[in-house]
C-alpha cells in the first residue's frame, strides 16, 4: 500500500513534469510571444553607518616575496585574502619578534622560515603562545626548527592529490576528494602528537596538520596549494583551527552559470541525431534542459545563461533556433540571460550586432544587465553593448584584474570554478571556495554538454557529473542564497564596503557591522554552541561553523555555558 508521504511525492512529480510539458508546449514555434519582466533588481535595505572597533580580529604578519616564483603567488594570494577579510596586516618583510604580540598570527609564504625570521626568535615566539601558519610547505633549510613544527624527517617533494579529510576543517567537505593540480608536497615523518586534518590517501603523508608546542601552536600546509586562489579555504580553515573563535565575512550566495549556450547549427543536429536520435534542439529540450531544470528547482538555484556577443571577431553561425531554445529555458524559473565576452590578449574586440539585433527582436521587453567574461581581458568599453544596461560583470576569482571589485556604475562578481566534471579537482576547489568566501560560483559549458568532443556520446557521463554537483554541493548548501549575476551586485558592494569587528567576553560574543546590506553573511567558527542571538540570525552549518546574517549594526550572540 502506498504511504501518504509517497502519494504526495508522486503527485508533486506529476505536477512538476506537467508544468514542464506545458511550458514547452505553449507558443511552440512563436518565440516572439515570449516576454521577460522589465526593470532592475529591487534594492535591498542597508543597515546604517556606525563607528566600528575591530575588536578581536586577528592581526597577521604576511611574510614572503611577491617575485619568488610559486611562493610569490602564494604570498599574493594570502595577502589578498587577508585584505578581503579586513584583517590588519602588521608586517610583510621579516618578522619583528619585538613587535609581534602573542595573539598575532604569522603566515609564512615561503618554505624557508629562516629567510623571514630569526629561528631562535621564532621558536621563542611560538613558545610564548604565538601562532604560525606555514602556507607554502616546508623546505630543507630549517632542520633546527623541526621540533617546533612536529617534524621528525623530511624527504624531497612529490605531488599529493588524493585528499582524505580526517577532521572537520571546512564548512563543506567530503570524506575523500582529489586535488587537480601539482602540489609539490614533501614526504614528512611527524610526531605522534600532531593533529591531522587532511592526509594523502595513497601514502598517508599529512597535507594539513596542527601541532601544539609549549604555549603556542603551528599549522603546516604541506605544499604549494595556495598558489591556486581556489584553494584559499585551506588558509581560512587553518586560521579557524588555530584560533579559539574566528569570525569573518563571506558572500553567502550560490550562483550557477550556463556558458556558451548552444548556438544550434546543422552540424549539431547531425551529431545529436547520430548519438541520441534527436535533433540538437530536441536534445536540449527533452534531455539536457530537464536535467538542469530539475537541479535548479530542487536546490533553489537560478541559472545565469550567456550568449556570446563580444569577441575578437570569431562568432560562428547560428540559426534562429537558438532563440527559441533560450526562450523556452532560461527565463521561466527566475533565471537571467546575459551577454558573454571572449576577447583576445590584444584587447581588440567587436560586438556581434546581428546577434544583438535578433536577440532584441525575440526579447523586446528584456534589458540585458550582465556581461560574463570568459577570458581575463576586460575593458570598460565592453559595457557599451547596444541596447544593454550592464551593471554586473562576471570576472574570474583567479584573475588579478577581474576578481571581486566595483567600478563606476558596475560590480564584478567572480566565477570561482568551471568545468563539467566534478571528480578531477573541481569538487575540492568548490569546497575550498565555500570555506574562504562562503559562496558557490560555478560555470558549466553547455555547448560541450551538447556536442562533447564530437566523437563520443558523452551525455551519460556528463549527467552523472551534474548529479554529483547537485548531491555533493548544492543539496548540502541550502543556507546559501541563490543568485543570478545581476542579483549579486549588492552582495559585492556590501562585502567590499562594510566595516566589522567582533569581541568575546565569557559566553557573550558581540559583532558590530557598518555600511552592510541587511543579511550580510559571516562565518563564525567556534568550539562552543550558540544558545541565542539578538540583531542577527544564525544557522549551524556543521563542522564547527555557523552562518550569521546581520540585521542590525550591533549583534549579540550568547553561547551555551560549558559544563
Amino acid at each position: 500500500m502506498v504511504s501518504f508521504k509517497r502519494f504526495l511525492h508522486i503527485i508533486l512529480m506529476i505536477a512538476v513534469l506537467g508544468g514542464i510539458f506545458l511550458i514547452y508546449s505553449v507558443n511552440e514555434g512563436r518565440p516572439e510571444n515570449i516576454r521577460a519582466p522589465e526593470g532592475p533588481v529591487p534594492a535591498r535595505e542597508y543597515i546604517g553607518t556606525a563607528p566600528v572597533d575591530g575588536g578581536e580580529k586577528p592581526q597577521v604578519w604576511v611574510l614572503g616575496d611577491p617575485e619568488d616564483g610559486r611562493c610569490g603567488e602564494i604570498y599574493r594570494n594570502v595577502l589578498q585574502l587577508c585584505r578581503d577579510l579586513q584583517l590588519t596586516v602588521a608586517g610583510q618583510g621579516r618578522l619583528d619578534a619585538d613587535r609581534a604580540a602573542a595573539g598575532d598570527l604569522v603566515i609564512f609564504c615561503s618554505d624557508s622560515i629562516s629567510r623571514y625570521a630569526d629561528p631562535d626568535r621564532f621558536a621563542a615566539f611560538i613558545a610564548g603562545g604565538g601562532r604560525a601558519i606555514l602556507a607554502a610547505g616546508l623546505g630543507d633549510s630549517d632542520p633546527l626548527l623541526w621540533q617546533v613544527l612536529g617534524v621528525l624527517e623530511r624527504s624531497p617533494g612529490q605531488d599529493l592529490r588524493e585528499m582524505v579529510f580526517e577532521r572537520p576543517l571546512l564548512p563543506l567537505q567530503p570524506d575523500r576528494t582529489r586535488y587537480g593540480g601539482s602540489s609539490g608536497s614533501a614526504r614528512l615523518a611527524v610526531s605522534g602528537d600532531i593533529t591531522v586534518y587532511i592526509r594523502d590517501g595513497e601514502n598517508g603523508v599529512p597535507i594539513l596538520y596542527t601541532y601544539d608546542w609549549e604555549k603556542g601552536s603551528v599549522c603546516l600546509i604541506n605544499g604549494n596549494f595556495l598558489a591556486d586562489a581556489r584553494c584559499m579555504g585551506l588558509l581560512t580553515g587553518a586560521m579557524a583551527a588555530l584560533l579559539p573563535d574566528f569570525v569573518y565575512p563571506v558572500l553567502g550566495v550560490k550562483a550557477v552559470f550556463l556558458d556558451d549556450f548552444p548556438l544550434l547549427t546543422p552540424d549539431d543536429d547531425r551529431l545529436c541525431s547520430r548519438f541520441y536520435g534527436y535533433s540538437a534542439e530536441g536534445f536540449v529540450r527533452d534531455m539536457l534542459w530537464p536535467a538542469l531544470l530539475g537541479q535548479s528547482l530542487r536546490t533553489d538555484t537560478p541559472y545565469t545563461s550567456s550568449i556570446l556577443a563580444v569577441s575578437g571577431g570569431d562568432f560562428g553561425a547560428a540559426g534562429d533556433g537558438v532563440f527559441t531554445t533560450v526562450c523556452k529555458t532560461a527565463l521561466q524559473f527566475g533565471g537571467e540571460l546575459v551577454y558573454a565576452a571572449r576577447c583576445p590578449e590584444d584587447g581588440e574586440f567587436v560586438f556581434d550586432r546581428d546577434l544583438i539585433r535578433r536577440f532584441s527582436a525575440v526579447f523586446p521587453n528584456y534589458t540585458v544587465r550582465g556581461l560574463a567574461l570568459t577570458t581575463d581581458n576586460f575593458s570598460q568599453e565592453m559595457l557599451d553593448l547596444p541596447g544593454a544596461d550592464i551593471r554586473s560583470v562576471r570576472g574570474m576569482l583567479q584573475s588579478r584584474d577581474t576578481r571581486l571589485s566595483q567600478g563606476d556604475g558596475y560590480t564584478v562578481f567572480p566565477a570561482a570554478t568551471a568545468g563539467n566534471s566534478m571528480e578531477e579537482g573541481n569538487l575540492f576547489a568548490i569546497c575550498s571556495v565555500v570555506g574562504a568566501y562562503g559562496m558557490v560560483s560555478h560555470v558549466f559549458d553547455v555547448d560541450m554538454l551538447v556536442t562533447g568532443d564530437g566523437d563520443t556520446a558523452a551525455w551519460d557521463l556528463d549527467k552523472r557529473q551534474i548529479g554529483l554537483f547537485e548531491s555533493e554541493v548544492l543539496a548540502r548548501l541550502p543556507w546559501l542564497e541563490g543568485r543570478t549575476l545581476s542579483q549579486t551586485g549588492e552582495d559585492v558592494q556590501s562585502y567590499l564596503g562594510m566595516e566589522y569587528g567582533w569581541s568575546k567576553n565569557g559566553s557573550r560574543l558581540t559583532l558590530d557591522c557598518s555600511d552592510a546590506v541587511k543579511g550580510q553573511a559571516f562565518f563564525y567558527h567556534t568550539g562552543s554552541r550558540i544558545a541565542g542571538a539578538q540583531g542577527l540570525t544564525y544557522q549551524d552549518v556543521g563542522n564547527g561553523y555557523y552562518l550569521l546574517r546581520v540585521r542590525e549594526n550591533h549583534g549579540v550572540i550568547t553561547l551555551e555555558e560549558e559544563r
